[in-house]
């Protein structure tokens, strides 16, 4: 079936398809796929950390289906850039990294392929951003540095 805890495999499948991943908050132990027993929910599907307790004790991991996949969705996001910046040819690295979790998240039932290009589109916006910033630093910098020259001239023509 699968390694043990520290075999870099891949994670387990639900039968639903998607990917059991070990607990994000406690990180003890894979996820389990339950279905609703509750009058109000009872047959929707829901993702939990068996250390979770039905009194809501315990762990906190616990997500619906729609909720889980974002979480995965999420995870497979960060997990390029984790590395990104160790050692020469990170770039290609990271880039090999997303395409590998693209190619596992295409089977995952409702991902639209578009998490890298959603993320890629947020950093760039926030990347203008910033420039827009430091450019209004510099003009406000080099205003302060004339007044300050003029103040300095003024004072020695008297």
């Amino acid at each position: 079936m699968t390694g043990g805890s520290g075999s870099p495999g891949p994670d387990p499948v639900s039968a639903d398809g998607l990917p059991l991943i070990i607990c994000t908050d406690y990180g003890l132990r894979r996820v389990v796929r339950r279905k609703s027993q509750q009058p109000w929910s009872a047959g929707q599907i829901f993702y939990c950390c068996p250390l979770h307790k039905k009194d809501g004790s315990g762990c906190p991991f616990w997500f619906w289906k729609e909720d889980y996949m974002k979480v995965l969705g999420d995870r497979v996001v960060q997990a390029p850039v984790a590395g990104a910046y160790i050692g020469a040819g990170s770039m290609q690295v990271a880039e090999s990294s997303m395409q590998e979790c693209d190619s596992r998240m295409k089977g995952v039932p409702g991902f639209d392929g578009s998490v890298f290009v959603r993320k890629e589109v947020d950093m760039v916006g926030l990347c203008q951003e910033i420039v827009r910033l430091l450019k209004l630093l510099c003009f406000v910098g080099v205003c302060m540095l004339i007044v300050m020259l003029l103040s300095v001239f003024v004072q020695l023509m008297k």
